[in-house]
């Protein structure tokens, strides 16, 4: 008998991965997610958060790494290393930076259009910076609920405190750039020398890096890819979060675009498969399936309602991290001599306005949260802050 009802591969329990899950749940719209390792490590909270709050944890499949994607006419599968196949309408991939996915979207599409994906476009993905990251315990000398940046010129340190631990980061700008195919590996020895490296640099009045780096409880050294693809999709393949786009930490909009990601792309598919009777609540309605076709329209129109925001979320991010690491002297001035002068609001008022302007859950109403910054897309019954925002 021939299946009714919609269905979605999700590829990645990670951040973007399990906010699609929640918000197709709340769509009535069938899924799974496919996790090659274990959801919510220890170090994740966001995505432990996540997890725990998902309604239905049979759907989420741990222990499978994807070994092929195929793309056909009806319907779309992801063959599993165990040898299993899951098989639906849609696959999407959250499975990171380097995406299993996305280089099997790549392949399909020049296998059925030569060139489609160019090697300018495979090599978007840019790094230019490494990242030392970790966890300590607090420190006497340094603050218990604050935000901390020490800057320098070729790196900055970042430190988020909290009563009992602290956060830290180390962007440091590598000698050269890497694009694909080369891959920025690190390893423990790797993270070491770069700890030691900065392990005199002083932190607060009373604390050096060495400090924090000695009593750590994890630490390790990754790889800041940034840069925005073209294309976030092909055929009944869709990419969210960093498979499609990549920033660094240091605006702090990394996570959330991935999130808005996810909120687009569930919106996209619900007004895809749901039927006429719009006035039925989301968790009623009897999801249709849709052509290849239609699949392919609301796609290109996901695609093109993200790209833009991403773009400006991506040079935003870039820009904080060369003014933070001085990476010119127009930049080093800007850093060290104008903005103590001015403050930081105009850098936090930009940040503050492209968060407003993310998109919401449109078939889910909630009580709306109001800051200084009104949201430039409302809930229906608080259209006037449209106005306002602009």
């Amino acid at each position: 008998m021939e299946k009714q009802q919609f269905r979605v591969i999700i590829v990645g329990a990670g951040v973007s991965g399990l906010v699609l899950a929640h918000a197709l749940e709340l769509a009535n719209i069938d899924f799974v997610l496919l996790e090659k390792g274990i959801v919510a490590p220890p170090w994740g909270t966001s995505i432990t958060i996540l997890y725990d709050e998902l309604p239905d944890k049979s759907k989420v499949l741990t222990g499978k790494r994807v070994k092929n994607v195929v793309d056909n006419e009806d319907e779309a599968c992801v063959e599993l290393e165990d040898g299993t196949v899951e098989h639906g309408d849609l696959i999407v991939g959250g499975d990171g930076v380097h995406s299993t996915v996305r280089k099997a979207m790549w392949e399909i599409a020049n296998k059925t259009i030569p060139n489609f994906i160019s090697k300018q476009e495979k090599e978007t993905m840019v790094t230019t910076y490494s990242c030392l990251l970790g966890i300590a315990p607090q420190q006497p000398g340094i603050g218990i609920n604050d935000m901390v940046f020490v800057c320098n010129k070729g790196y900055t340190f970042q430190f988020l405190t909290q009563p009992d631990q602290i956060y830290f980061m180390i962007h440091h700008k590598l000698p050269e750039p890497v694009r694909w195919p080369d891959r920025v590996r690190y390893t423990e020895k790797d993270a070491e020398e770069v700890a030691a490296k900065f392990a005199e640099h002083p932190i607060s009045d009373s604390l050096v890096f060495g400090d924090l780096w000695r009593n750590r409880s994890r630490g390790h050294l990754i790889s800041l890819e940034e840069g925005v693809l073209e294309h976030f999709y092909f055929g009944r393949t869709v990419l969210i979060g960093d498979a499609a786009h990549k920033v660094t930490p240091n605006a702090a909009m990394g996570g959330a675009s991935a999130m808005e990601d996810s909120i687009a792309l569930a919106n996209t598919i619900h007004k895809l498969t749901r039927t006429p009777q719009t006035s039925t609540p989301a968790s009623k309605t009897q999801n249709s399936r849709p052509s290849k076709q239609q699949i392919k329209i609301a796609l290109q129109a996901y695609q093109d309602e993200r790209k833009p925001r991403l773009k400006k979320i991506h040079d935003e991010s870039a820009f904080v991290t060369r003014l933070q690491s001085y990476d010119t002297w127009f930049l080093y001035l800007l850093m060290r001599w104008v903005l103590p002068l001015i403050g930081l609001a105009p850098i936090v008022h930009n940040v503050s306005k492209l968060g407003a302007a993310g998109p919401r859950l449109e078939y889910v109403d909630v009580k709306e949260e109001r800051g200084t910054i009104p949201w430039v897309h409302p809930m229906p019954d608080r259209k006037e802050n449209v106005e306002v925002a602009a």
